[in-house]
């Protein structure tokens, strides 16, 4: 009787001090140049070369600072200055359909080289921004707010492919980019369809490029 009325304290106590869930680990900084800080149900960390990246992480830049995370299916996330999003997902079970990623996209601007999960099935990858969720079909692509590319003054998003296809779905209506060099913009103050798909000038061009490089 002493026996179980100790096994039932300890249980007790295993319970009442263990995690709730075990974190799930997404990937791992492979690049970072100035601050950044994960966020997440144990706090707030800076972020170095070689730090995990947890599923439910809230990944932030500061100013003139870069980042660069591999998850684990070997795609790629490079962060621009100021840039917040969220890994809110990543299950990745190789030689199985158990696979599936979601990123969000708060603010900044960023690039997205996708990996094993995408190339498996595309719609196992969900990519979402302020103005449109990206439909991936294996693909390299950029995106962001930027300067360049409407009227000047007028706050908008931004969105190129440089190999593969992507399929901006707006609430105002669609695209799809599917040669490299093409993009679209979409106005960040209210509803609206994609522009008209074209190729980027050098100048919108080199401004995504630019927030982008180490």
């Amino acid at each position: 009787m002493l026996k179980l009325k100790i096994f039932a304290l300890a249980l007790l106590t295993f319970l009442f001090t263990a995690p709730l869930s075990a974190q799930e680990v997404a990937g791992m900084v492979e690049k970072i140049r100035g601050i950044a800080t994960a966020t997440n149900e144990t706090g707030v960390s800076e972020l170095a070369p070689g730090s995990t990246v947890y599923v439910d992480d809230s990944l932030k830049t500061e100013s003139r600072a870069r980042l660069l995370i591999k998850f684990k299916d070997g795609s790629r996330l490079t962060l621009g200055e100021n840039a917040l999003i969220i890994v809110d997902d990543l299950l990745y079970q190789p030689d199985t359909d158990k696979q599936s990623q979601t990123i969000d996209v708060v603010r900044g601007v960023f690039s997205f080289v996708s990996g094993s999960i995408a190339k498996a099935n595309y719609s196992n990858l969900t990519f979402r921004t302020p103005v449109a969720t990206i439909g991936i079909r294996g693909t390299e692509f950029l995106g962001g707010e930027l300067t360049v590319g409407m009227a000047a003054g007028r706050p908008h998003y931004g969105f190129q492919i440089y190999d593969g296809a992507i399929e901006v779905q707006a609430p105002g209506g669609s695209v799809v980019l599917d040669e490299p060099g093409e993009g679209t913009f979409l106005p960040l103050t209210r509803i609206a369809a994609p522009t008209p798909v074209r190729q980027w000038t050098p100048e919108e061009a080199a401004e995504a490029q630019e927030a982008l490089a180490f």
